[in-house]
């Protein structure tokens, strides 16, 4: 099976780690770039969350080591990194895709989100030509699988999304909501999930807005029922206000540095930073009156409740498609021999029917386009009876059966059986 992947996650590093990894869209996208033009892969996906960093490619038969190529983009030295990075291929690899986009892998157990992020990390690869057929039967696949497992297995949490464990952390810490006034910085899906939870549970939600990037208005900015909006450059004004500081960014940069809080005061306030690469700078948590918290602290912020039936009942659907999708890489082998086949079928059906075809439309030569289409018509066909064999001959049977049909196929004719003649040539 062509596929491995390195990562570096929440289980093996620490978000100190993690955030030296950590790419931006537009930082995928020229990382994307820089991997295709290595030749190194034949397809490659890059996946970067909070918790997680992972690059993902099929390689054919040959062995790559993907750590120099993830280093390199960072400016990191791989001797660092070698005993951190996680390398996984074939079915070990497979097998890890499915648990985590169930939510099995996650910091926070069972959570929802990561779907969409493999979703979105698929969108991606293919915007900057990395897909090849082995990535998108991969992770398409896995996302199939994902959806099946949350729509059809109840895998108990407390909740599954970063942005309800922010809330549920901030009621530990604060004690009641009601009323609590609360700043969000980032108007992204997770500062908007956070700003609809605590807006539910009673909390005065104020939201930062960014009007304008590098000079360019922002279009399409969404903004949450019940919130107020300030603009994001005034994030500093009246800060000891909030009891509550939640910063969600893709930004690269910090939100609120160290000493942007100089001659400030503040009593109990609870900071949560939801971004990786963090948004706040961690010298901030030794000011007096504040608690600072990052992701790493969200797992905790409940005990986590694992159904061995839900475990056990999502195993089932996700060895269900891992089974399917080792017979199709399998099946990959013979993929010459069935485009093969599907040739010498097709031009033995193009010369039974070029006579009564031309015939038919009243000229010698015929139509070429109607010859063409005739063509493509025969070889799908044949090649979807082909590659059918898949799923209802055993694994060990496909070459046997292959290569008779091949061998039938370049009979003469189909009606006496008689084996095409071949020239030896000295």
């Amino acid at each position: 099976m062509e596929i491995r992947m390195i990562g570096i996650d929440h289980q093996n590093a620490s978000i100190e780690e993690r955030e030296a990894f950590a790419f931006t869209k537009a930082q995928t996208m020229r990382a994307l770039d820089s991997f295709r033009k290595s030749g190194a892969f034949e397809g490659c996906l890059l996946l970067s969350t909070c918790n997680r960093t992972e690059l993902w490619a099929s390689t054919g038969e040959r062995d790559t080591d993907f750590l120099p190529f993830l280093c390199e983009e960072k400016g990191l030295s791989p001797r660092d990194w070698d005993g951190i990075a996680v390398k996984r291929q074939g079915s070990e690899a497979v097998t890890h895709l499915l648990q985590l986009i169930c939510g099995l892998k996650s910091r926070i157990y069972g959570e929802n989100q990561i779907i969409s992020q493999i979703r979105e990390a698929l969108e991606l690869s293919r915007k900057a030509g990395c897909s090849d057929m082995v990535i998108e039967k991969l992770f398409q696949t896995a996302v199939s699988a994902g959806k099946k497992v949350k729509t059809q297995v109840k895998i108990e949490t407390a909740d599954p999304s970063a942005a309800r464990n922010a809330v549920i952390l901030l009621k530990e810490k604060a004690g009641s909501l009601e009323e609590l006034p609360c700043l969000i910085i980032g108007n992204g899906q997770m500062g908007r999930l956070v700003a609809n939870a605590l807006t539910e549970a009673g909390a005065r939600v104020t939201m930062t807005l960014r009007r304008r990037v590098h000079g360019s208005q922002i279009q399409g900015s969404v903004i949450p029922k019940r919130c107020r909006m300030i603009d994001y450059d005034d994030r500093l004004k009246n800060l000891e206000s909030y009891r509550a500081v939640i910063s969600a960014t893709l930004s690269p940069h910090f939100t609120i540095r160290q000493e942007d809080l100089s001659g400030k005061t503040f009593s109990s306030a609870v900071w949560i930073d939801m971004a990786v690469p963090r948004d706040i700078d961690e010298k901030i948590g030794e000011i007096p009156g504040i608690s600072l918290y990052n992701m790493d602290s969200l797992g905790d912020a409940h005990t986590e409740k694992k159904s061995e039936k839900a475990l056990r009942e999502s195993m089932e659907i996700l060895e269900e498609y891992r089974e399917k999708l080792e017979k199709w890489f399998a099946f990959r082998e013979n993929v010459e021999l069935v485009k093969s086949i599907s040739q010498v079928t097709t031009e033995d059906a193009f010369k039974r029917l070029e006579k009564p075809v031309s015939r038919a439309l009243g000229r010698e030569n015929g139509d070429r386009e109607i010859y063409a289409s005739i063509e493509t018509a025969v070889d799908k066909a044949v090649e979807k009876l082909l590659f059918g064999l898949r799923d209802t001959l055993p694994r060990q049977d496909w070459k046997t059966c292959l290569a008779a049909l091949k061998e039938s196929a370049l009979r003469d004719t189909l009606k006496t059986g008689k084996a095409k003649k071949r020239e030896k040539h000295g």
